[in-house]
């Protein structure tokens, strides 16, 4: 908490977005939280974890979620909420429309589901997709880049399908973990190969304009900052770029950010490749 406000305070304020919390620790969250409430802060938008049991987990996060709400009243409004999918019913099209229906009745936020990336993502994000236009709610779909083992990060084509399967369906989409630095590269401590959310942004980007799969591996598997380039007219990598409008529209309605537990580290690699001020 402690690390939102500094960064919510911080010359760079506007790249920080919503605070992630489980719904499991939001009854903890109320009660840091709701001393402070007299500081004249801006409400808090938060991003809350749930459903970790899938469905038999829904109405006790849910209970949490309203819990929350109707303590810290104004204070903070919880805007999204993502739902990790189990593997074993990821495939199963139906049952995973039939399961996501009492998810979204137990929410009155837009739903993330997180889908396994080691599957086709064609057949889940194809039932999101019919049960948003079923119901005319919000829906969106996220993607896990890494974790604590090797076997945890995805390679470039599974992240590069997904993608594509999103902007094909017009879902809204989130990426997280693993995420702390701009570009693809290996950690130094681990060896493990990380995504770059520049990497993530501009494949997205170029999924929404068209672009081939093919092309999008090659973007995120890309590990030096100088294929890219952005300013006033748009984004660039090598002979590709996607125009300052149609990039806003990609970041307002297909690419909704990244999770991040570090603020720090991207601000600090950004101003040191001059995107940001010192």
């Amino acid at each position: 908490m402690a690390g939102y406000r500094s960064a919510r305070s911080s010359s760079n304020s506007w790249v920080v977005d919503r605070f992630i919390c489980p719904a499991t620790r939001l009854e903890e969250l109320v009660g840091v939280l709701a001393p402070t409430m007299t500081r004249g802060e801006d409400s808090w938008p938060l991003a809350v974890t749930a459903g970790s049991g899938w469905t038999d987990s829904l109405t006790a996060d849910a209970g949490s979620v309203r819990m929350f709400s109707d303590t810290v009243g104004s204070a903070a409004s919880v805007e999204l909420v993502e739902i990790r999918v189990p593997h074993e019913i990821a495939n199963e099209s139906i049952l995973l429309t039939a399961d996501a229906g009492d998810v979204l009745r137990a929410f009155d936020a837009v739903v993330l589901f997180e889908i396994p990336w080691d599957i086709d993502p064609a057949v889940p994000l194809d039932a999101i997709a019919r049960l948003r236009d079923d119901t005319s709610r919000a829906v969106g779909v996220k993607i896990r880049c890494g974790g604590l083992e090797a076997s945890r990060f995805p390679d470039p084509s599974a992240v590069a399908r997904f993608i594509a399967a999103a902007a094909d369906r017009n879902l809204p989409m989130k990426a997280t973990a693993g995420l702390h630095h701009p570009f693809r590269h290996i950690a130094p401590d681990t060896g493990f190969s990380h995504h770059g959310f520049v990497n993530i942004l501009t494949a997205t980007a170029l999924a929404s304009a068209g672009e081939s799969l093919a092309t999008l591996v090659e973007v995120l598997s890309d590990e030096e900052a100088e294929s890219f380039s952005m300013g006033r007219g748009g984004l660039t990598w090598h002979q590709h770029t996607v125009g300052a409008d149609a990039l806003a529209a990609t970041r307002s309605g297909l690419f909704l950010g990244y999770g991040s537990c570090s603020f720090d580290e991207p601000v600090r690699d950004l101003a040191e490749l001059g995107a940001l001020p010192e």
